[in-house]
């Protein structure tokens, strides 16, 4: 039985994923609560956190590999910087004024929110805090993970485009990235042998880059899974099974790794004392592989089951954008008020008011701070989209405003006797492909747009663009699973 491309795995094309979104909501209340001392495990949140950044900065990074060929250093940087550092500087300013400026500190208090304030300027405050805890008067104590994720953010880029120009492990790279975890777990150990302490397994970007890396892997399976499902032949058919066995386990898979990490967030304690325990012997990176697998139910697995539709849901996942915003703002507003807070009205209503509290400054600071600097940054923060080599979804295909639609529901035949089935993708405005075309049309690769050629391809009269002089045509290579676009004047036939 022939199997057709309508039959395939649907394998999730990027974009924003809202059931992610919703995990960062988990992941931050967890956060908090476990501030409040009110969750046991609730700071595995934070290794949740670190698996969700290493999958979409790679998979970032990996997109603007295939888009463009290379990707650009500066912009990537720029683009963190513009995403990342308006909230924590306006935070960093809030705190300086407060305890520098008005002088709501005690003298050991201004003191040590010096140091921290300059490790954390400086993105190693993680490292300091493996030295010598500290909470920064209670402002700071929690940007130790912005240093972890900031020191790999300026290493991983350069490391990554690195392993794609080395054609051995570029062919390996989820693997290898797996094999990465592995060694960090293997050199926590070695640490722990010459007598390293739990502060030291907690905080440092080498011993808790597992989690990172079980996210960069799942990103580079994603990214070769995403093509071998579009590929033809004996090695498309060997991804299409191979995707269809993943996908028949996801729904007992999700709920599984779901659940395991919530008996951990109730059960398992930190580990950041002077003796190494559980987490620092393993327990990190099998938490990073739960974690990953419920990412990956979320990436591969059905949109229409409950676990996506409830991790999507809207409160939810409105909290999962700006959970960056909270993670900043909640640690200040738990150490200032959460313990009068718990006195006066017991521990769960204090934990909903500091929860309330910490929404409200996490909202306006992204709508009031965040939201219009990320639309006010330059070009040279932008992604940058070269239409020779874009890769656009199906769903991207389409024409501009106004254009005439070529439509998808009747089979047709384009040049060389290939198929169409009914059903192809809705068409949509193609102005992200960095394209401005009358007509749009799908064809195999060197399609050379003439009268014949475009009725061949099923665009001309009774279809929609009978008259279309700029036609750009998305040319497709099964073979590789790629596309790219060109602009054509129709020629004549």
């Amino acid at each position: 039985m022939t199997r057709h491309r309508n039959d395939r795995p649907q394998v999730r094309r990027g974009g924003r994923n809202p059931a992610l979104d919703g995990v960062r909501g988990l992941a931050v209340l967890a956060v908090l609560v476990f501030h409040m001392d009110s969750l046991r495990g609730g700071h595995l949140g934070v290794d949740v956190f670190f698996v969700l950044s290493g999958f979409l900065i790679t998979g970032q990074l990996l997109a603007e590999q295939d888009r463009t060929g290379r990707v650009s250093f500066t912009r990537f940087y720029l683009r963190r910087a513009y995403r990342l550092l308006p909230a924590f500087l306006l935070l960093i300013a809030v705190a300086a004024t407060a305890v520098l400026v008005l002088g709501i500190s005690t003298a050991a208090e201004r003191s040590s929110f010096r140091g921290s304030l300059a490790s954390s300027l400086l993105y190693v405050n993680n490292y300091v805090q493996v030295g010598s805890q500290s909470t920064g008067a209670g402002w700071l104590g929690h940007t130790w993970s912005l240093s972890l994720e900031e020191q790999f953010y300026l290493l991983w880029p350069l490391l990554l485009v690195l392993a794609c120009r080395w054609g051995q492990l570029a062919r390996r790279l989820p693997a290898a990235l797996l094999a990465g975890a592995v060694a960090v777990l293997v050199w926590r150990d070695l640490l722990i042998a010459h007598g390293a302490t739990g502060r030291r397994m907690y905080f440092a970007l080498d011993t808790r880059a597992d989690a990172l890396l079980v996210g960069c892997a799942l990103a580079a399976w994603l990214r070769v899974a995403r093509a071998g499902v579009d590929g033809e032949g004996a090695a498309g058919l060997v991804w299409r099974r191979r995707v269809d066995r993943v996908r028949a386990a996801l729904p007992v898979v999700g709920p599984v790794a779901l659940a395991l990490l919530a008996v951990g967030a109730l059960k398992v304690p930190a580990d950041w004392g002077p003796h190494p325990a559980l987490l620092s012997h393993g327990g990190y990176t099998v938490v990073a592989l739960v974690a990953g697998a419920l990412v990956l139910a979320l990436e591969l697995g059905s949109t229409s089951s409950w676990l996506f539709r409830g991790l999507a849901a809207a409160p939810l996942a409105w909290l999962g954008r700006i959970s960056y915003g909270f993670y900043l703002w909640h640690f200040p507003v738990v150490a200032h008020w959460g313990p009068d807070l718990a006195d006066a009205l017991g521990r769960w209503p204090a934990i909903v008011l500091v929860a309330l509290i910490s929404v409200a400054l996490a909202s306006a600071s992204y709508y009031l701070l965040e939201l219009p600097i990320q639309r006010h940054r330059p070009a040279d923060a932008r992604p940058r989209v070269r239409p020779a080599a874009v890769q656009p979804r199906p769903a991207d295909v389409g024409v501009r405003p106004g254009a005439e639609r070529v439509r998808p529901g009747a089979e047709r035949v384009r040049p060389g006797g290939e198929r169409v089935r009914p059903g192809g993708p809705r068409l949509r405005p193609a102005r992200s492909a960095g394209v401005s075309p009358a007509a749009v049309v799908i064809a195999p690769p060197a399609f050379t747009v003439t009268a014949a050629a475009l009725a061949g391809a099923g665009v001309g009269a009774g279809v929609g663009i009978p008259a279309a002089r700029t036609v750009a045509v998305l040319a497709s290579d099964g073979h590789q699973g790629r596309y790219a676009w060109s602009t054509q004047e129709r020629q004549a036939s």
